[in-house]
């Protein structure tokens, strides 16, 4: 049995002891003698547990009293109370709606019952069926609570009626200043759906108040603020979170991270990024080095872009974090270093050797080094994607090379 059908169990079994003495009480004049007393004493079996004595009781004193009278809608009303607390929901049901057809329970029962008819339709996700008696109860309200304004919110986004769900939950939390997080959750989702996301964003941000451990909540309100192009804002709310440790979970802090690259923030990125992978936050594997490297590139940080590819060269079984660093020495015209960075490229296994051959020759030839840069442009020649590139430097390295031969014959 679901949690919620239990509770709602326990309020009928509480409200059938009171509600069932004040019906019979408030019916003394009206009611049979006989029926009366009969009632009176199934409550008493009923409060002592025996539900199937009562539950025969009941079915026996159906059979006695006169159909369309006061005496047939208790009973009937009782034998429902009895069937639910016997686990049987749906006869529960069937008895209390008879006892609702016989026209003759006082209008404040008809509400009541009618509330109960609800709510175990609700709780046998009956819906549709809940919501037929649940508005008609809810219109004679004079002045409702906020969990009766929830439960008709819950019943309307059951079936999709989100227009109608929204103002609900709506007043429901706005009539108390202690409101349950799960009236939030809904209120929320309701939004989503309607795609009212300021509202949804509002209310976010008042549900971090409350319950500012919930780690859910604060990706939630950044998801709406990204939907809403407001991308500082959302960066701000994860940053809150992790700078007071309630975002733990990895994809989060991963987007936190990629939101202030978005931003114009690599710098504050990579740090991120480096306390993230020192509390153990993200795992230190091949992809977070990847993208702390080019969080340092794009923050013009050189030296620690290349340390973190170097590291990355560590870890994975192939050159290509050499060539990535052999591309950053040679952006900033420092040719040896990128030769030595792309030899140990070529040491190791890469996804296009010629790229690597090319970007050989090429940092060769600014060397001087013209004997191994024709070596390698040769190379490169060799691969279709590197085949033009290397024909164009190897003109260029010849040149280079009879100016230089001109000039040490004339020194």
């Amino acid at each position: 049995m679901g949690r919620n059908m239990k509770k709602i169990i326990s309020f009928m079994l509480v409200f059938w002891v009171a509600a069932t003495s004040s019906n019979l009480y408030a019916a003394a004049d009206s009611v049979s003698t006989s029926t009366y007393k009969e009632l009176t004493e199934i409550q008493e079996i009923m409060s002592a547990g025996d539900t199937e004595g009562a539950i025969d009781r009941l079915k026996t004193l159906l059979e006695e009293v006169d159909a369309d009278t006061l005496d047939e809608g208790l009973t009937l009303q009782t034998l429902g109370y009895a069937m639910m607390a016997n686990e049987d929901f749906p006869a529960a049901i069937e008895y209390l709606r008879r006892s609702l057809d016989t026209g003759r329970l006082p209008q404040q029962v008809v509400f009541s019952v009618g509330y109960m008819v609800a709510q175990l339709h609700a709780a046998l996700g009956e819906f549709d069926e809940a919501l037929i008696f649940a508005e008609d109860w809810f219109t004679q309200l004079e002045e409702p609570k906020p969990a009766q304004y929830m439960f008709m919110a819950n019943i309307y986004a059951q079936v999709k009626r989100y227009a109608e769900s929204a103002p609900y939950a709506e007043k429901a939390v706005s009539l108390t200043d202690d409101p349950r997080e799960s009236w939030y959750q809904l209120l929320t989702a309701d939004y989503f759906e309607l795609k009212r996301y300021p509202e949804a964003a509002d209310a976010l941000t008042r549900m971090v108040g409350y319950w500012p451990d919930n780690a859910s909540y604060w990706e939630q309100l950044a998801s709406v603020h990204v939907i809403m192009d407001d991308q500082d804002s959302a960066l701000a709310a994860l940053r809150i979170a992790y700078d007071a440790g309630y975002l733990e979970k990895e994809t989060s802090i991963k987007s936190m991270i990629q939101l202030a690259v978005m931003q114009g923030v690599p710098d504050h990125a990579a740090r991120l990024l480096e306390t993230a992978m020192d509390s153990e936050l993200v795992p230190e594997e091949e992809d977070y080095i990847e993208m702390l490297a080019q969080a340092w590139i794009n923050a013009r940080e050189y030296e620690e872009a290349i340390a973190a590819y170097e590291h990355l060269a560590t870890m994975v079984e192939n050159g290509d974090p050499w060539m990535k660093i052999a591309n950053i020495y040679v952006e900033d015209a420092k040719w040896a270093e990128a030769e030595t960075a792309v030899t140990k490229a070529l040491d190791q296994e890469l996804e296009d050797a010629g790229k690597a051959w090319l970007l050989l020759g090429i940092a060769r030839a600014e060397l001087g080094k013209f004997d191994g840069s024709r070596e390698a442009l040769r190379k490169a020649r060799a691969f279709e994607s590197t085949e033009r590139s290397a024909a164009s430097w190897l003109r260029y390295a010849e040149d280079m090379k009879r100016q230089a031969d001109w000039l040490a014959e004339n020194s």
